[in-house]
């Protein structure tokens, strides 16, 4: 009965993986197929930088963790925040600029969307020591996330420092705002008298 509880979750969560990123894929060749001159690299990265929040929404959605969801929540305004912050703060120009274009390359936008929720699924769901079964669960959303970096400094967008800046203030503010999942510790809401919040908790 276990067994098949866990396939049937397993399928839900690759469902919901695969119905967010092609939500996600659909909206953003919505909003760029005018966009002349892209390139294959550019391309990519606009499109990876969403799979790892594809993924780490599905996992979470995948055990229920309504904690995790606002621990996501919360490394990804803080990151995107801070990010967009500093872009405005350093005004740097990007490494193809030419008059007129848009500036502000400094750190990686893209980069820090998608570096956020891969260490947010390695920082809640796995552990940090030399084991495949540490790490084999954010094996998809961190490849993903170095292909974000790669592409965009290949598309010639940022300059490498730009997005080992976005990975590094992405893995900061997850270590701040994520800790690790309790099996045995769920937290749902309540409408006992009201609407609030039941923490479970096994013995």
């Amino acid at each position: 009965m276990r067994r098949q509880l866990n396939a049937v979750m397993s399928i839900r969560h690759s469902m919901c993986v695969l119905w967010v990123c092609a939500g996600m894929a659909a909206l953003q060749f919505g909003t760029q197929r005018a966009c002349a001159g892209s390139d294959t690299w550019a391309d990519i990265s606009d499109l990876t930088q969403y799979v790892p929040l594809a993924w780490a929404v599905g996992r979470t959605f995948h055990v229920a963790d309504v904690e995790g969801a606002f621990q996501l929540a919360a490394a990804g305004i803080t990151t995107v925040g801070s990010s967009e912050l500093l872009k405005r703060v350093i005004n740097e120009k990007r490494p193809n600029y030419k008059p007129g274009d848009r500036r502000r390359p400094f750190p990686s936008g893209h980069v820090a969307k998608a570096w956020f929720a891969a260490a947010h699924v390695q920082r809640r769901f796995g552990c940090y020591e030399l084991e495949w079964s540490c790490w084999r669960g954010s094996t998809v959303p961190y490849a993903a996330a170095v292909a974000t970096a790669v592409g965009r400094v290949r598309a010639d967008r940022h300059h490498v420092r730009d997005v080992i800046a976005s990975a590094v203030i992405a893995e900061a503010w997850v270590w701040l705002t994520t800790d690790r999942f309790d099996d045995d510790m769920s937290i749902a809401p309540s409408f006992d008298n009201g609407f609030g919040i039941a923490i479970f908790k096994k013995f």
